[in-house]
């Protein structure tokens, strides 16, 4: 099968193109850089790159033609952690252009990536039939990618999978994350400034992730949406906890007076995609996290 990936070279792309390479597909990375400059993270001779990104389609699309992809697997979202108007509305039309010329070349099945701040709910189990409320630009906007995706596809015959990822985390991921965060303040002794301590979410770890659009890639044949989220809700006091105790330092949680975010405790309805897919998460909250304090000391060592 021949695969084209956009977003490879970023946190869940990377884990996304392993496993890809794993299955032994064929596969055509869209990326700024060169090939030797991500020889690192290529690891088979199936592997092709196409030089440039999403706002010149024109100048790489020879190419893709050339190649013909029958699945595209888009994960990309320019300049993240910026969700304002520009960088999203930016992004919607990047993702429209590039389904458009998808539709031209015949792809059959494209799988993109969307969030769980679509549904703009924080309280409870949230299954894919609950109805997206965006409450920012950047949910419009990944919202209206979804939807008139959907049309596009559904114009042409391709099939079109909307993926709303919950809270990913793993090793990799950027510094300013949260658990990145709550790592390096307790390996340092700094105290931890959050702006929602009390909050519960459904954090999934990225190896997961990458498992569950892989599978979906060769199980799903009809056009759907899925969650894909660890099923349950973990406290982030439940975190901070869990790494002091890697670290053995003692953690006293301080009694304090109810906040607003003690409200947010929602987690993904996963049943659809196990189900249909035979997919469910493997790594609980505590082993995900010990992997991400030794991913750091490995990174450390290297250094």
């Amino acid at each position: 099968m021949r695969i084209f990936l956009t977003g490879a070279t970023g946190f869940i792309g990377r884990y996304v193109l392993k496993h890809l390479e794993k299955e032994g597909y064929n596969i055509l990375l869209l990326t700024r850089a060169s090939k030797e400059n991500i020889s690192s993270i290529i690891k088979s001779k199936k592997v092709d790159i196409v030089s440039g990104n999403l706002s010149d389609i024109n100048k790489w699309k020879n190419k893709l033609m050339e190649f013909k992809p029958e699945v595209t697997i888009h994960l990309a979202w320019e300049g993240i952690p910026d969700y304002g108007v520009k960088t999203s509305i930016k992004n919607l039309k990047y993702g429209l252009n590039l389904f458009e010329e998808l539709a031209e070349i015949e792809c059959k099945k494209i799988i993109c990536t969307g969030s769980c701040w679509e549904y703009g709910q924080n309280q409870g189990k949230i299954s894919e039939d609950s109805p997206a409320k965006s409450s920012n630009v950047f949910t419009i906007a990944k919202n209206a990618l979804h939807l008139l995706g959907r049309e596009i596809a559904k114009e042409n015959n391709m099939q079109f999978i909307w993926t709303r990822l919950f809270y990913v985390y793993g090793p990799g991921q950027k510094e300013s994350s949260l658990i990145p965060y709550i790592i390096k303040c307790v390996k340092e002794g700094k105290k931890l400034n959050l702006k929602t301590p009390s909050a519960r979410n459904d954090f999934i770890y990225v190896e997961d992730v990458a498992k569950a659009i892989v599978a979906i890639l060769e199980k799903c044949k009809q056009s759907t949406v899925y969650n894909i989220g660890s099923g349950y809700s973990t406290s982030i006091q439940e975190i901070i906890r869990e790494i002091r105790n890697c670290y053995n330092i003692e953690y006293i949680q301080k009694s304090k007076q109810l906040t607003e975010d003690q409200t947010i405790n929602f987690w993904a309805d996963i049943s659809k995609i196990k189900k249909e897919i035979g997919w469910e998460p493997k790594t609980d909250i505590e082993e995900g996290v010990r992997r991400v304090i030794s991913s750091y000391y490995e990174d450390n060592y290297k250094e």
